[in-house]
C-alpha cells in the first residue's frame, strides 16, 4: 500500500512541479502589463509587454518597413507609440495587438521593438486541467487494475514451498 502512497506523491510532486514552471513561464513572457500600469509605475529595467487596440485613424508611417506611430488604446487610457521593429504585416486600425517594448518618460512615448500573439489564456488552462485530469484517472484506473489482479492471484495459488536445486521439496 505504501507503493500507491509513494506513486501517488510523485505524480502529484510532478504536477505541483509543472504547475510551478508553467506560471513563472507566463509571469516571465506571456503576461501583459495594463496601461495604467504602465503610466503609473514604468518598469525601466526591462521590456514589458502591453495589450491594447490600434486607435482608429491614427497609423501613419511606413508600416511595410518597420516603422510606424499611432495611438494604443485599452479602454479609456491611450498611448502613442513609436513602433521600430521587424515589418508588420498583421498591423492596422482597430487590430488588437500586443507589443513589447519601453515607456519613454521623458517623451512620454511608448517605443516598441516587436508585437506577439494574443494568447487565449482560458483555453490553453482548461486543455492542461482536462489533460492532466484524464491522466490522472486513468493512472488510477490501472493501479487499482494492478491491485485487483495482484488479489486474484494471490487467493488462487495456494502456498507452495521453493524447491531446493536438486528438485527436492522442503
Amino acid at each position: 500500500m505504501t507503493g500507491l502512497y509513494t506513486r501517488w506523491a510523485l505524480i502529484l510532486g510532478a504536477t505541483l512541479l509543472l504547475a510551478i514552471l508553467t506560471y513563472q513561464h507566463y509571469q516571465q513572457h506571456l503576461s501583459t502589463l495594463s496601461m495604467g500600469t504602465l503610466l503609473n509605475n514604468p518598469p525601466v529595467t526591462q521590456p514589458v509587454r502591453i495589450q491594447g487596440m490600434v486607435k482608429s485613424g491614427t497609423l501613419q508611417g511606413d508600416v511595410e518597413q518597420g516603422n510606424a506611430t499611432f495611438d494604443f488604446v485599452d479602454g479609456a487610457t491611450s498611448l502613442p507609440v513609436e513602433y521600430q521593429g521587424p515589418p508588420l504585416e498583421n498591423i492596422r486600425e482597430l487590430k488588437t495587438l500586443v507589443l513589447i517594448g519601453h515607456w519613454d518618460k521623458q517623451a512620454q512615448v511608448f517605443k516598441a521593438q516587436d508585437t506577439a500573439l494574443i494568447n487565449n489564456f482560458g483555453f490553453v488552462a482548461a486543455a492542461y486541467l482536462i489533460s492532466v485530469m484524464a491522466l490522472g484517472w486513468m493512472v488510477f484506473a490501472m493501479s487499482q487494475r494492478v491491485m485487483v489482479l495482484f488479489k486474484e492471484i494471490k487467493e488462487s495459488k495456494l502456498y507452495e514451498p521453493e524447491a531446493d536445486s536438486l528438485g527436492h521439496k522442503e
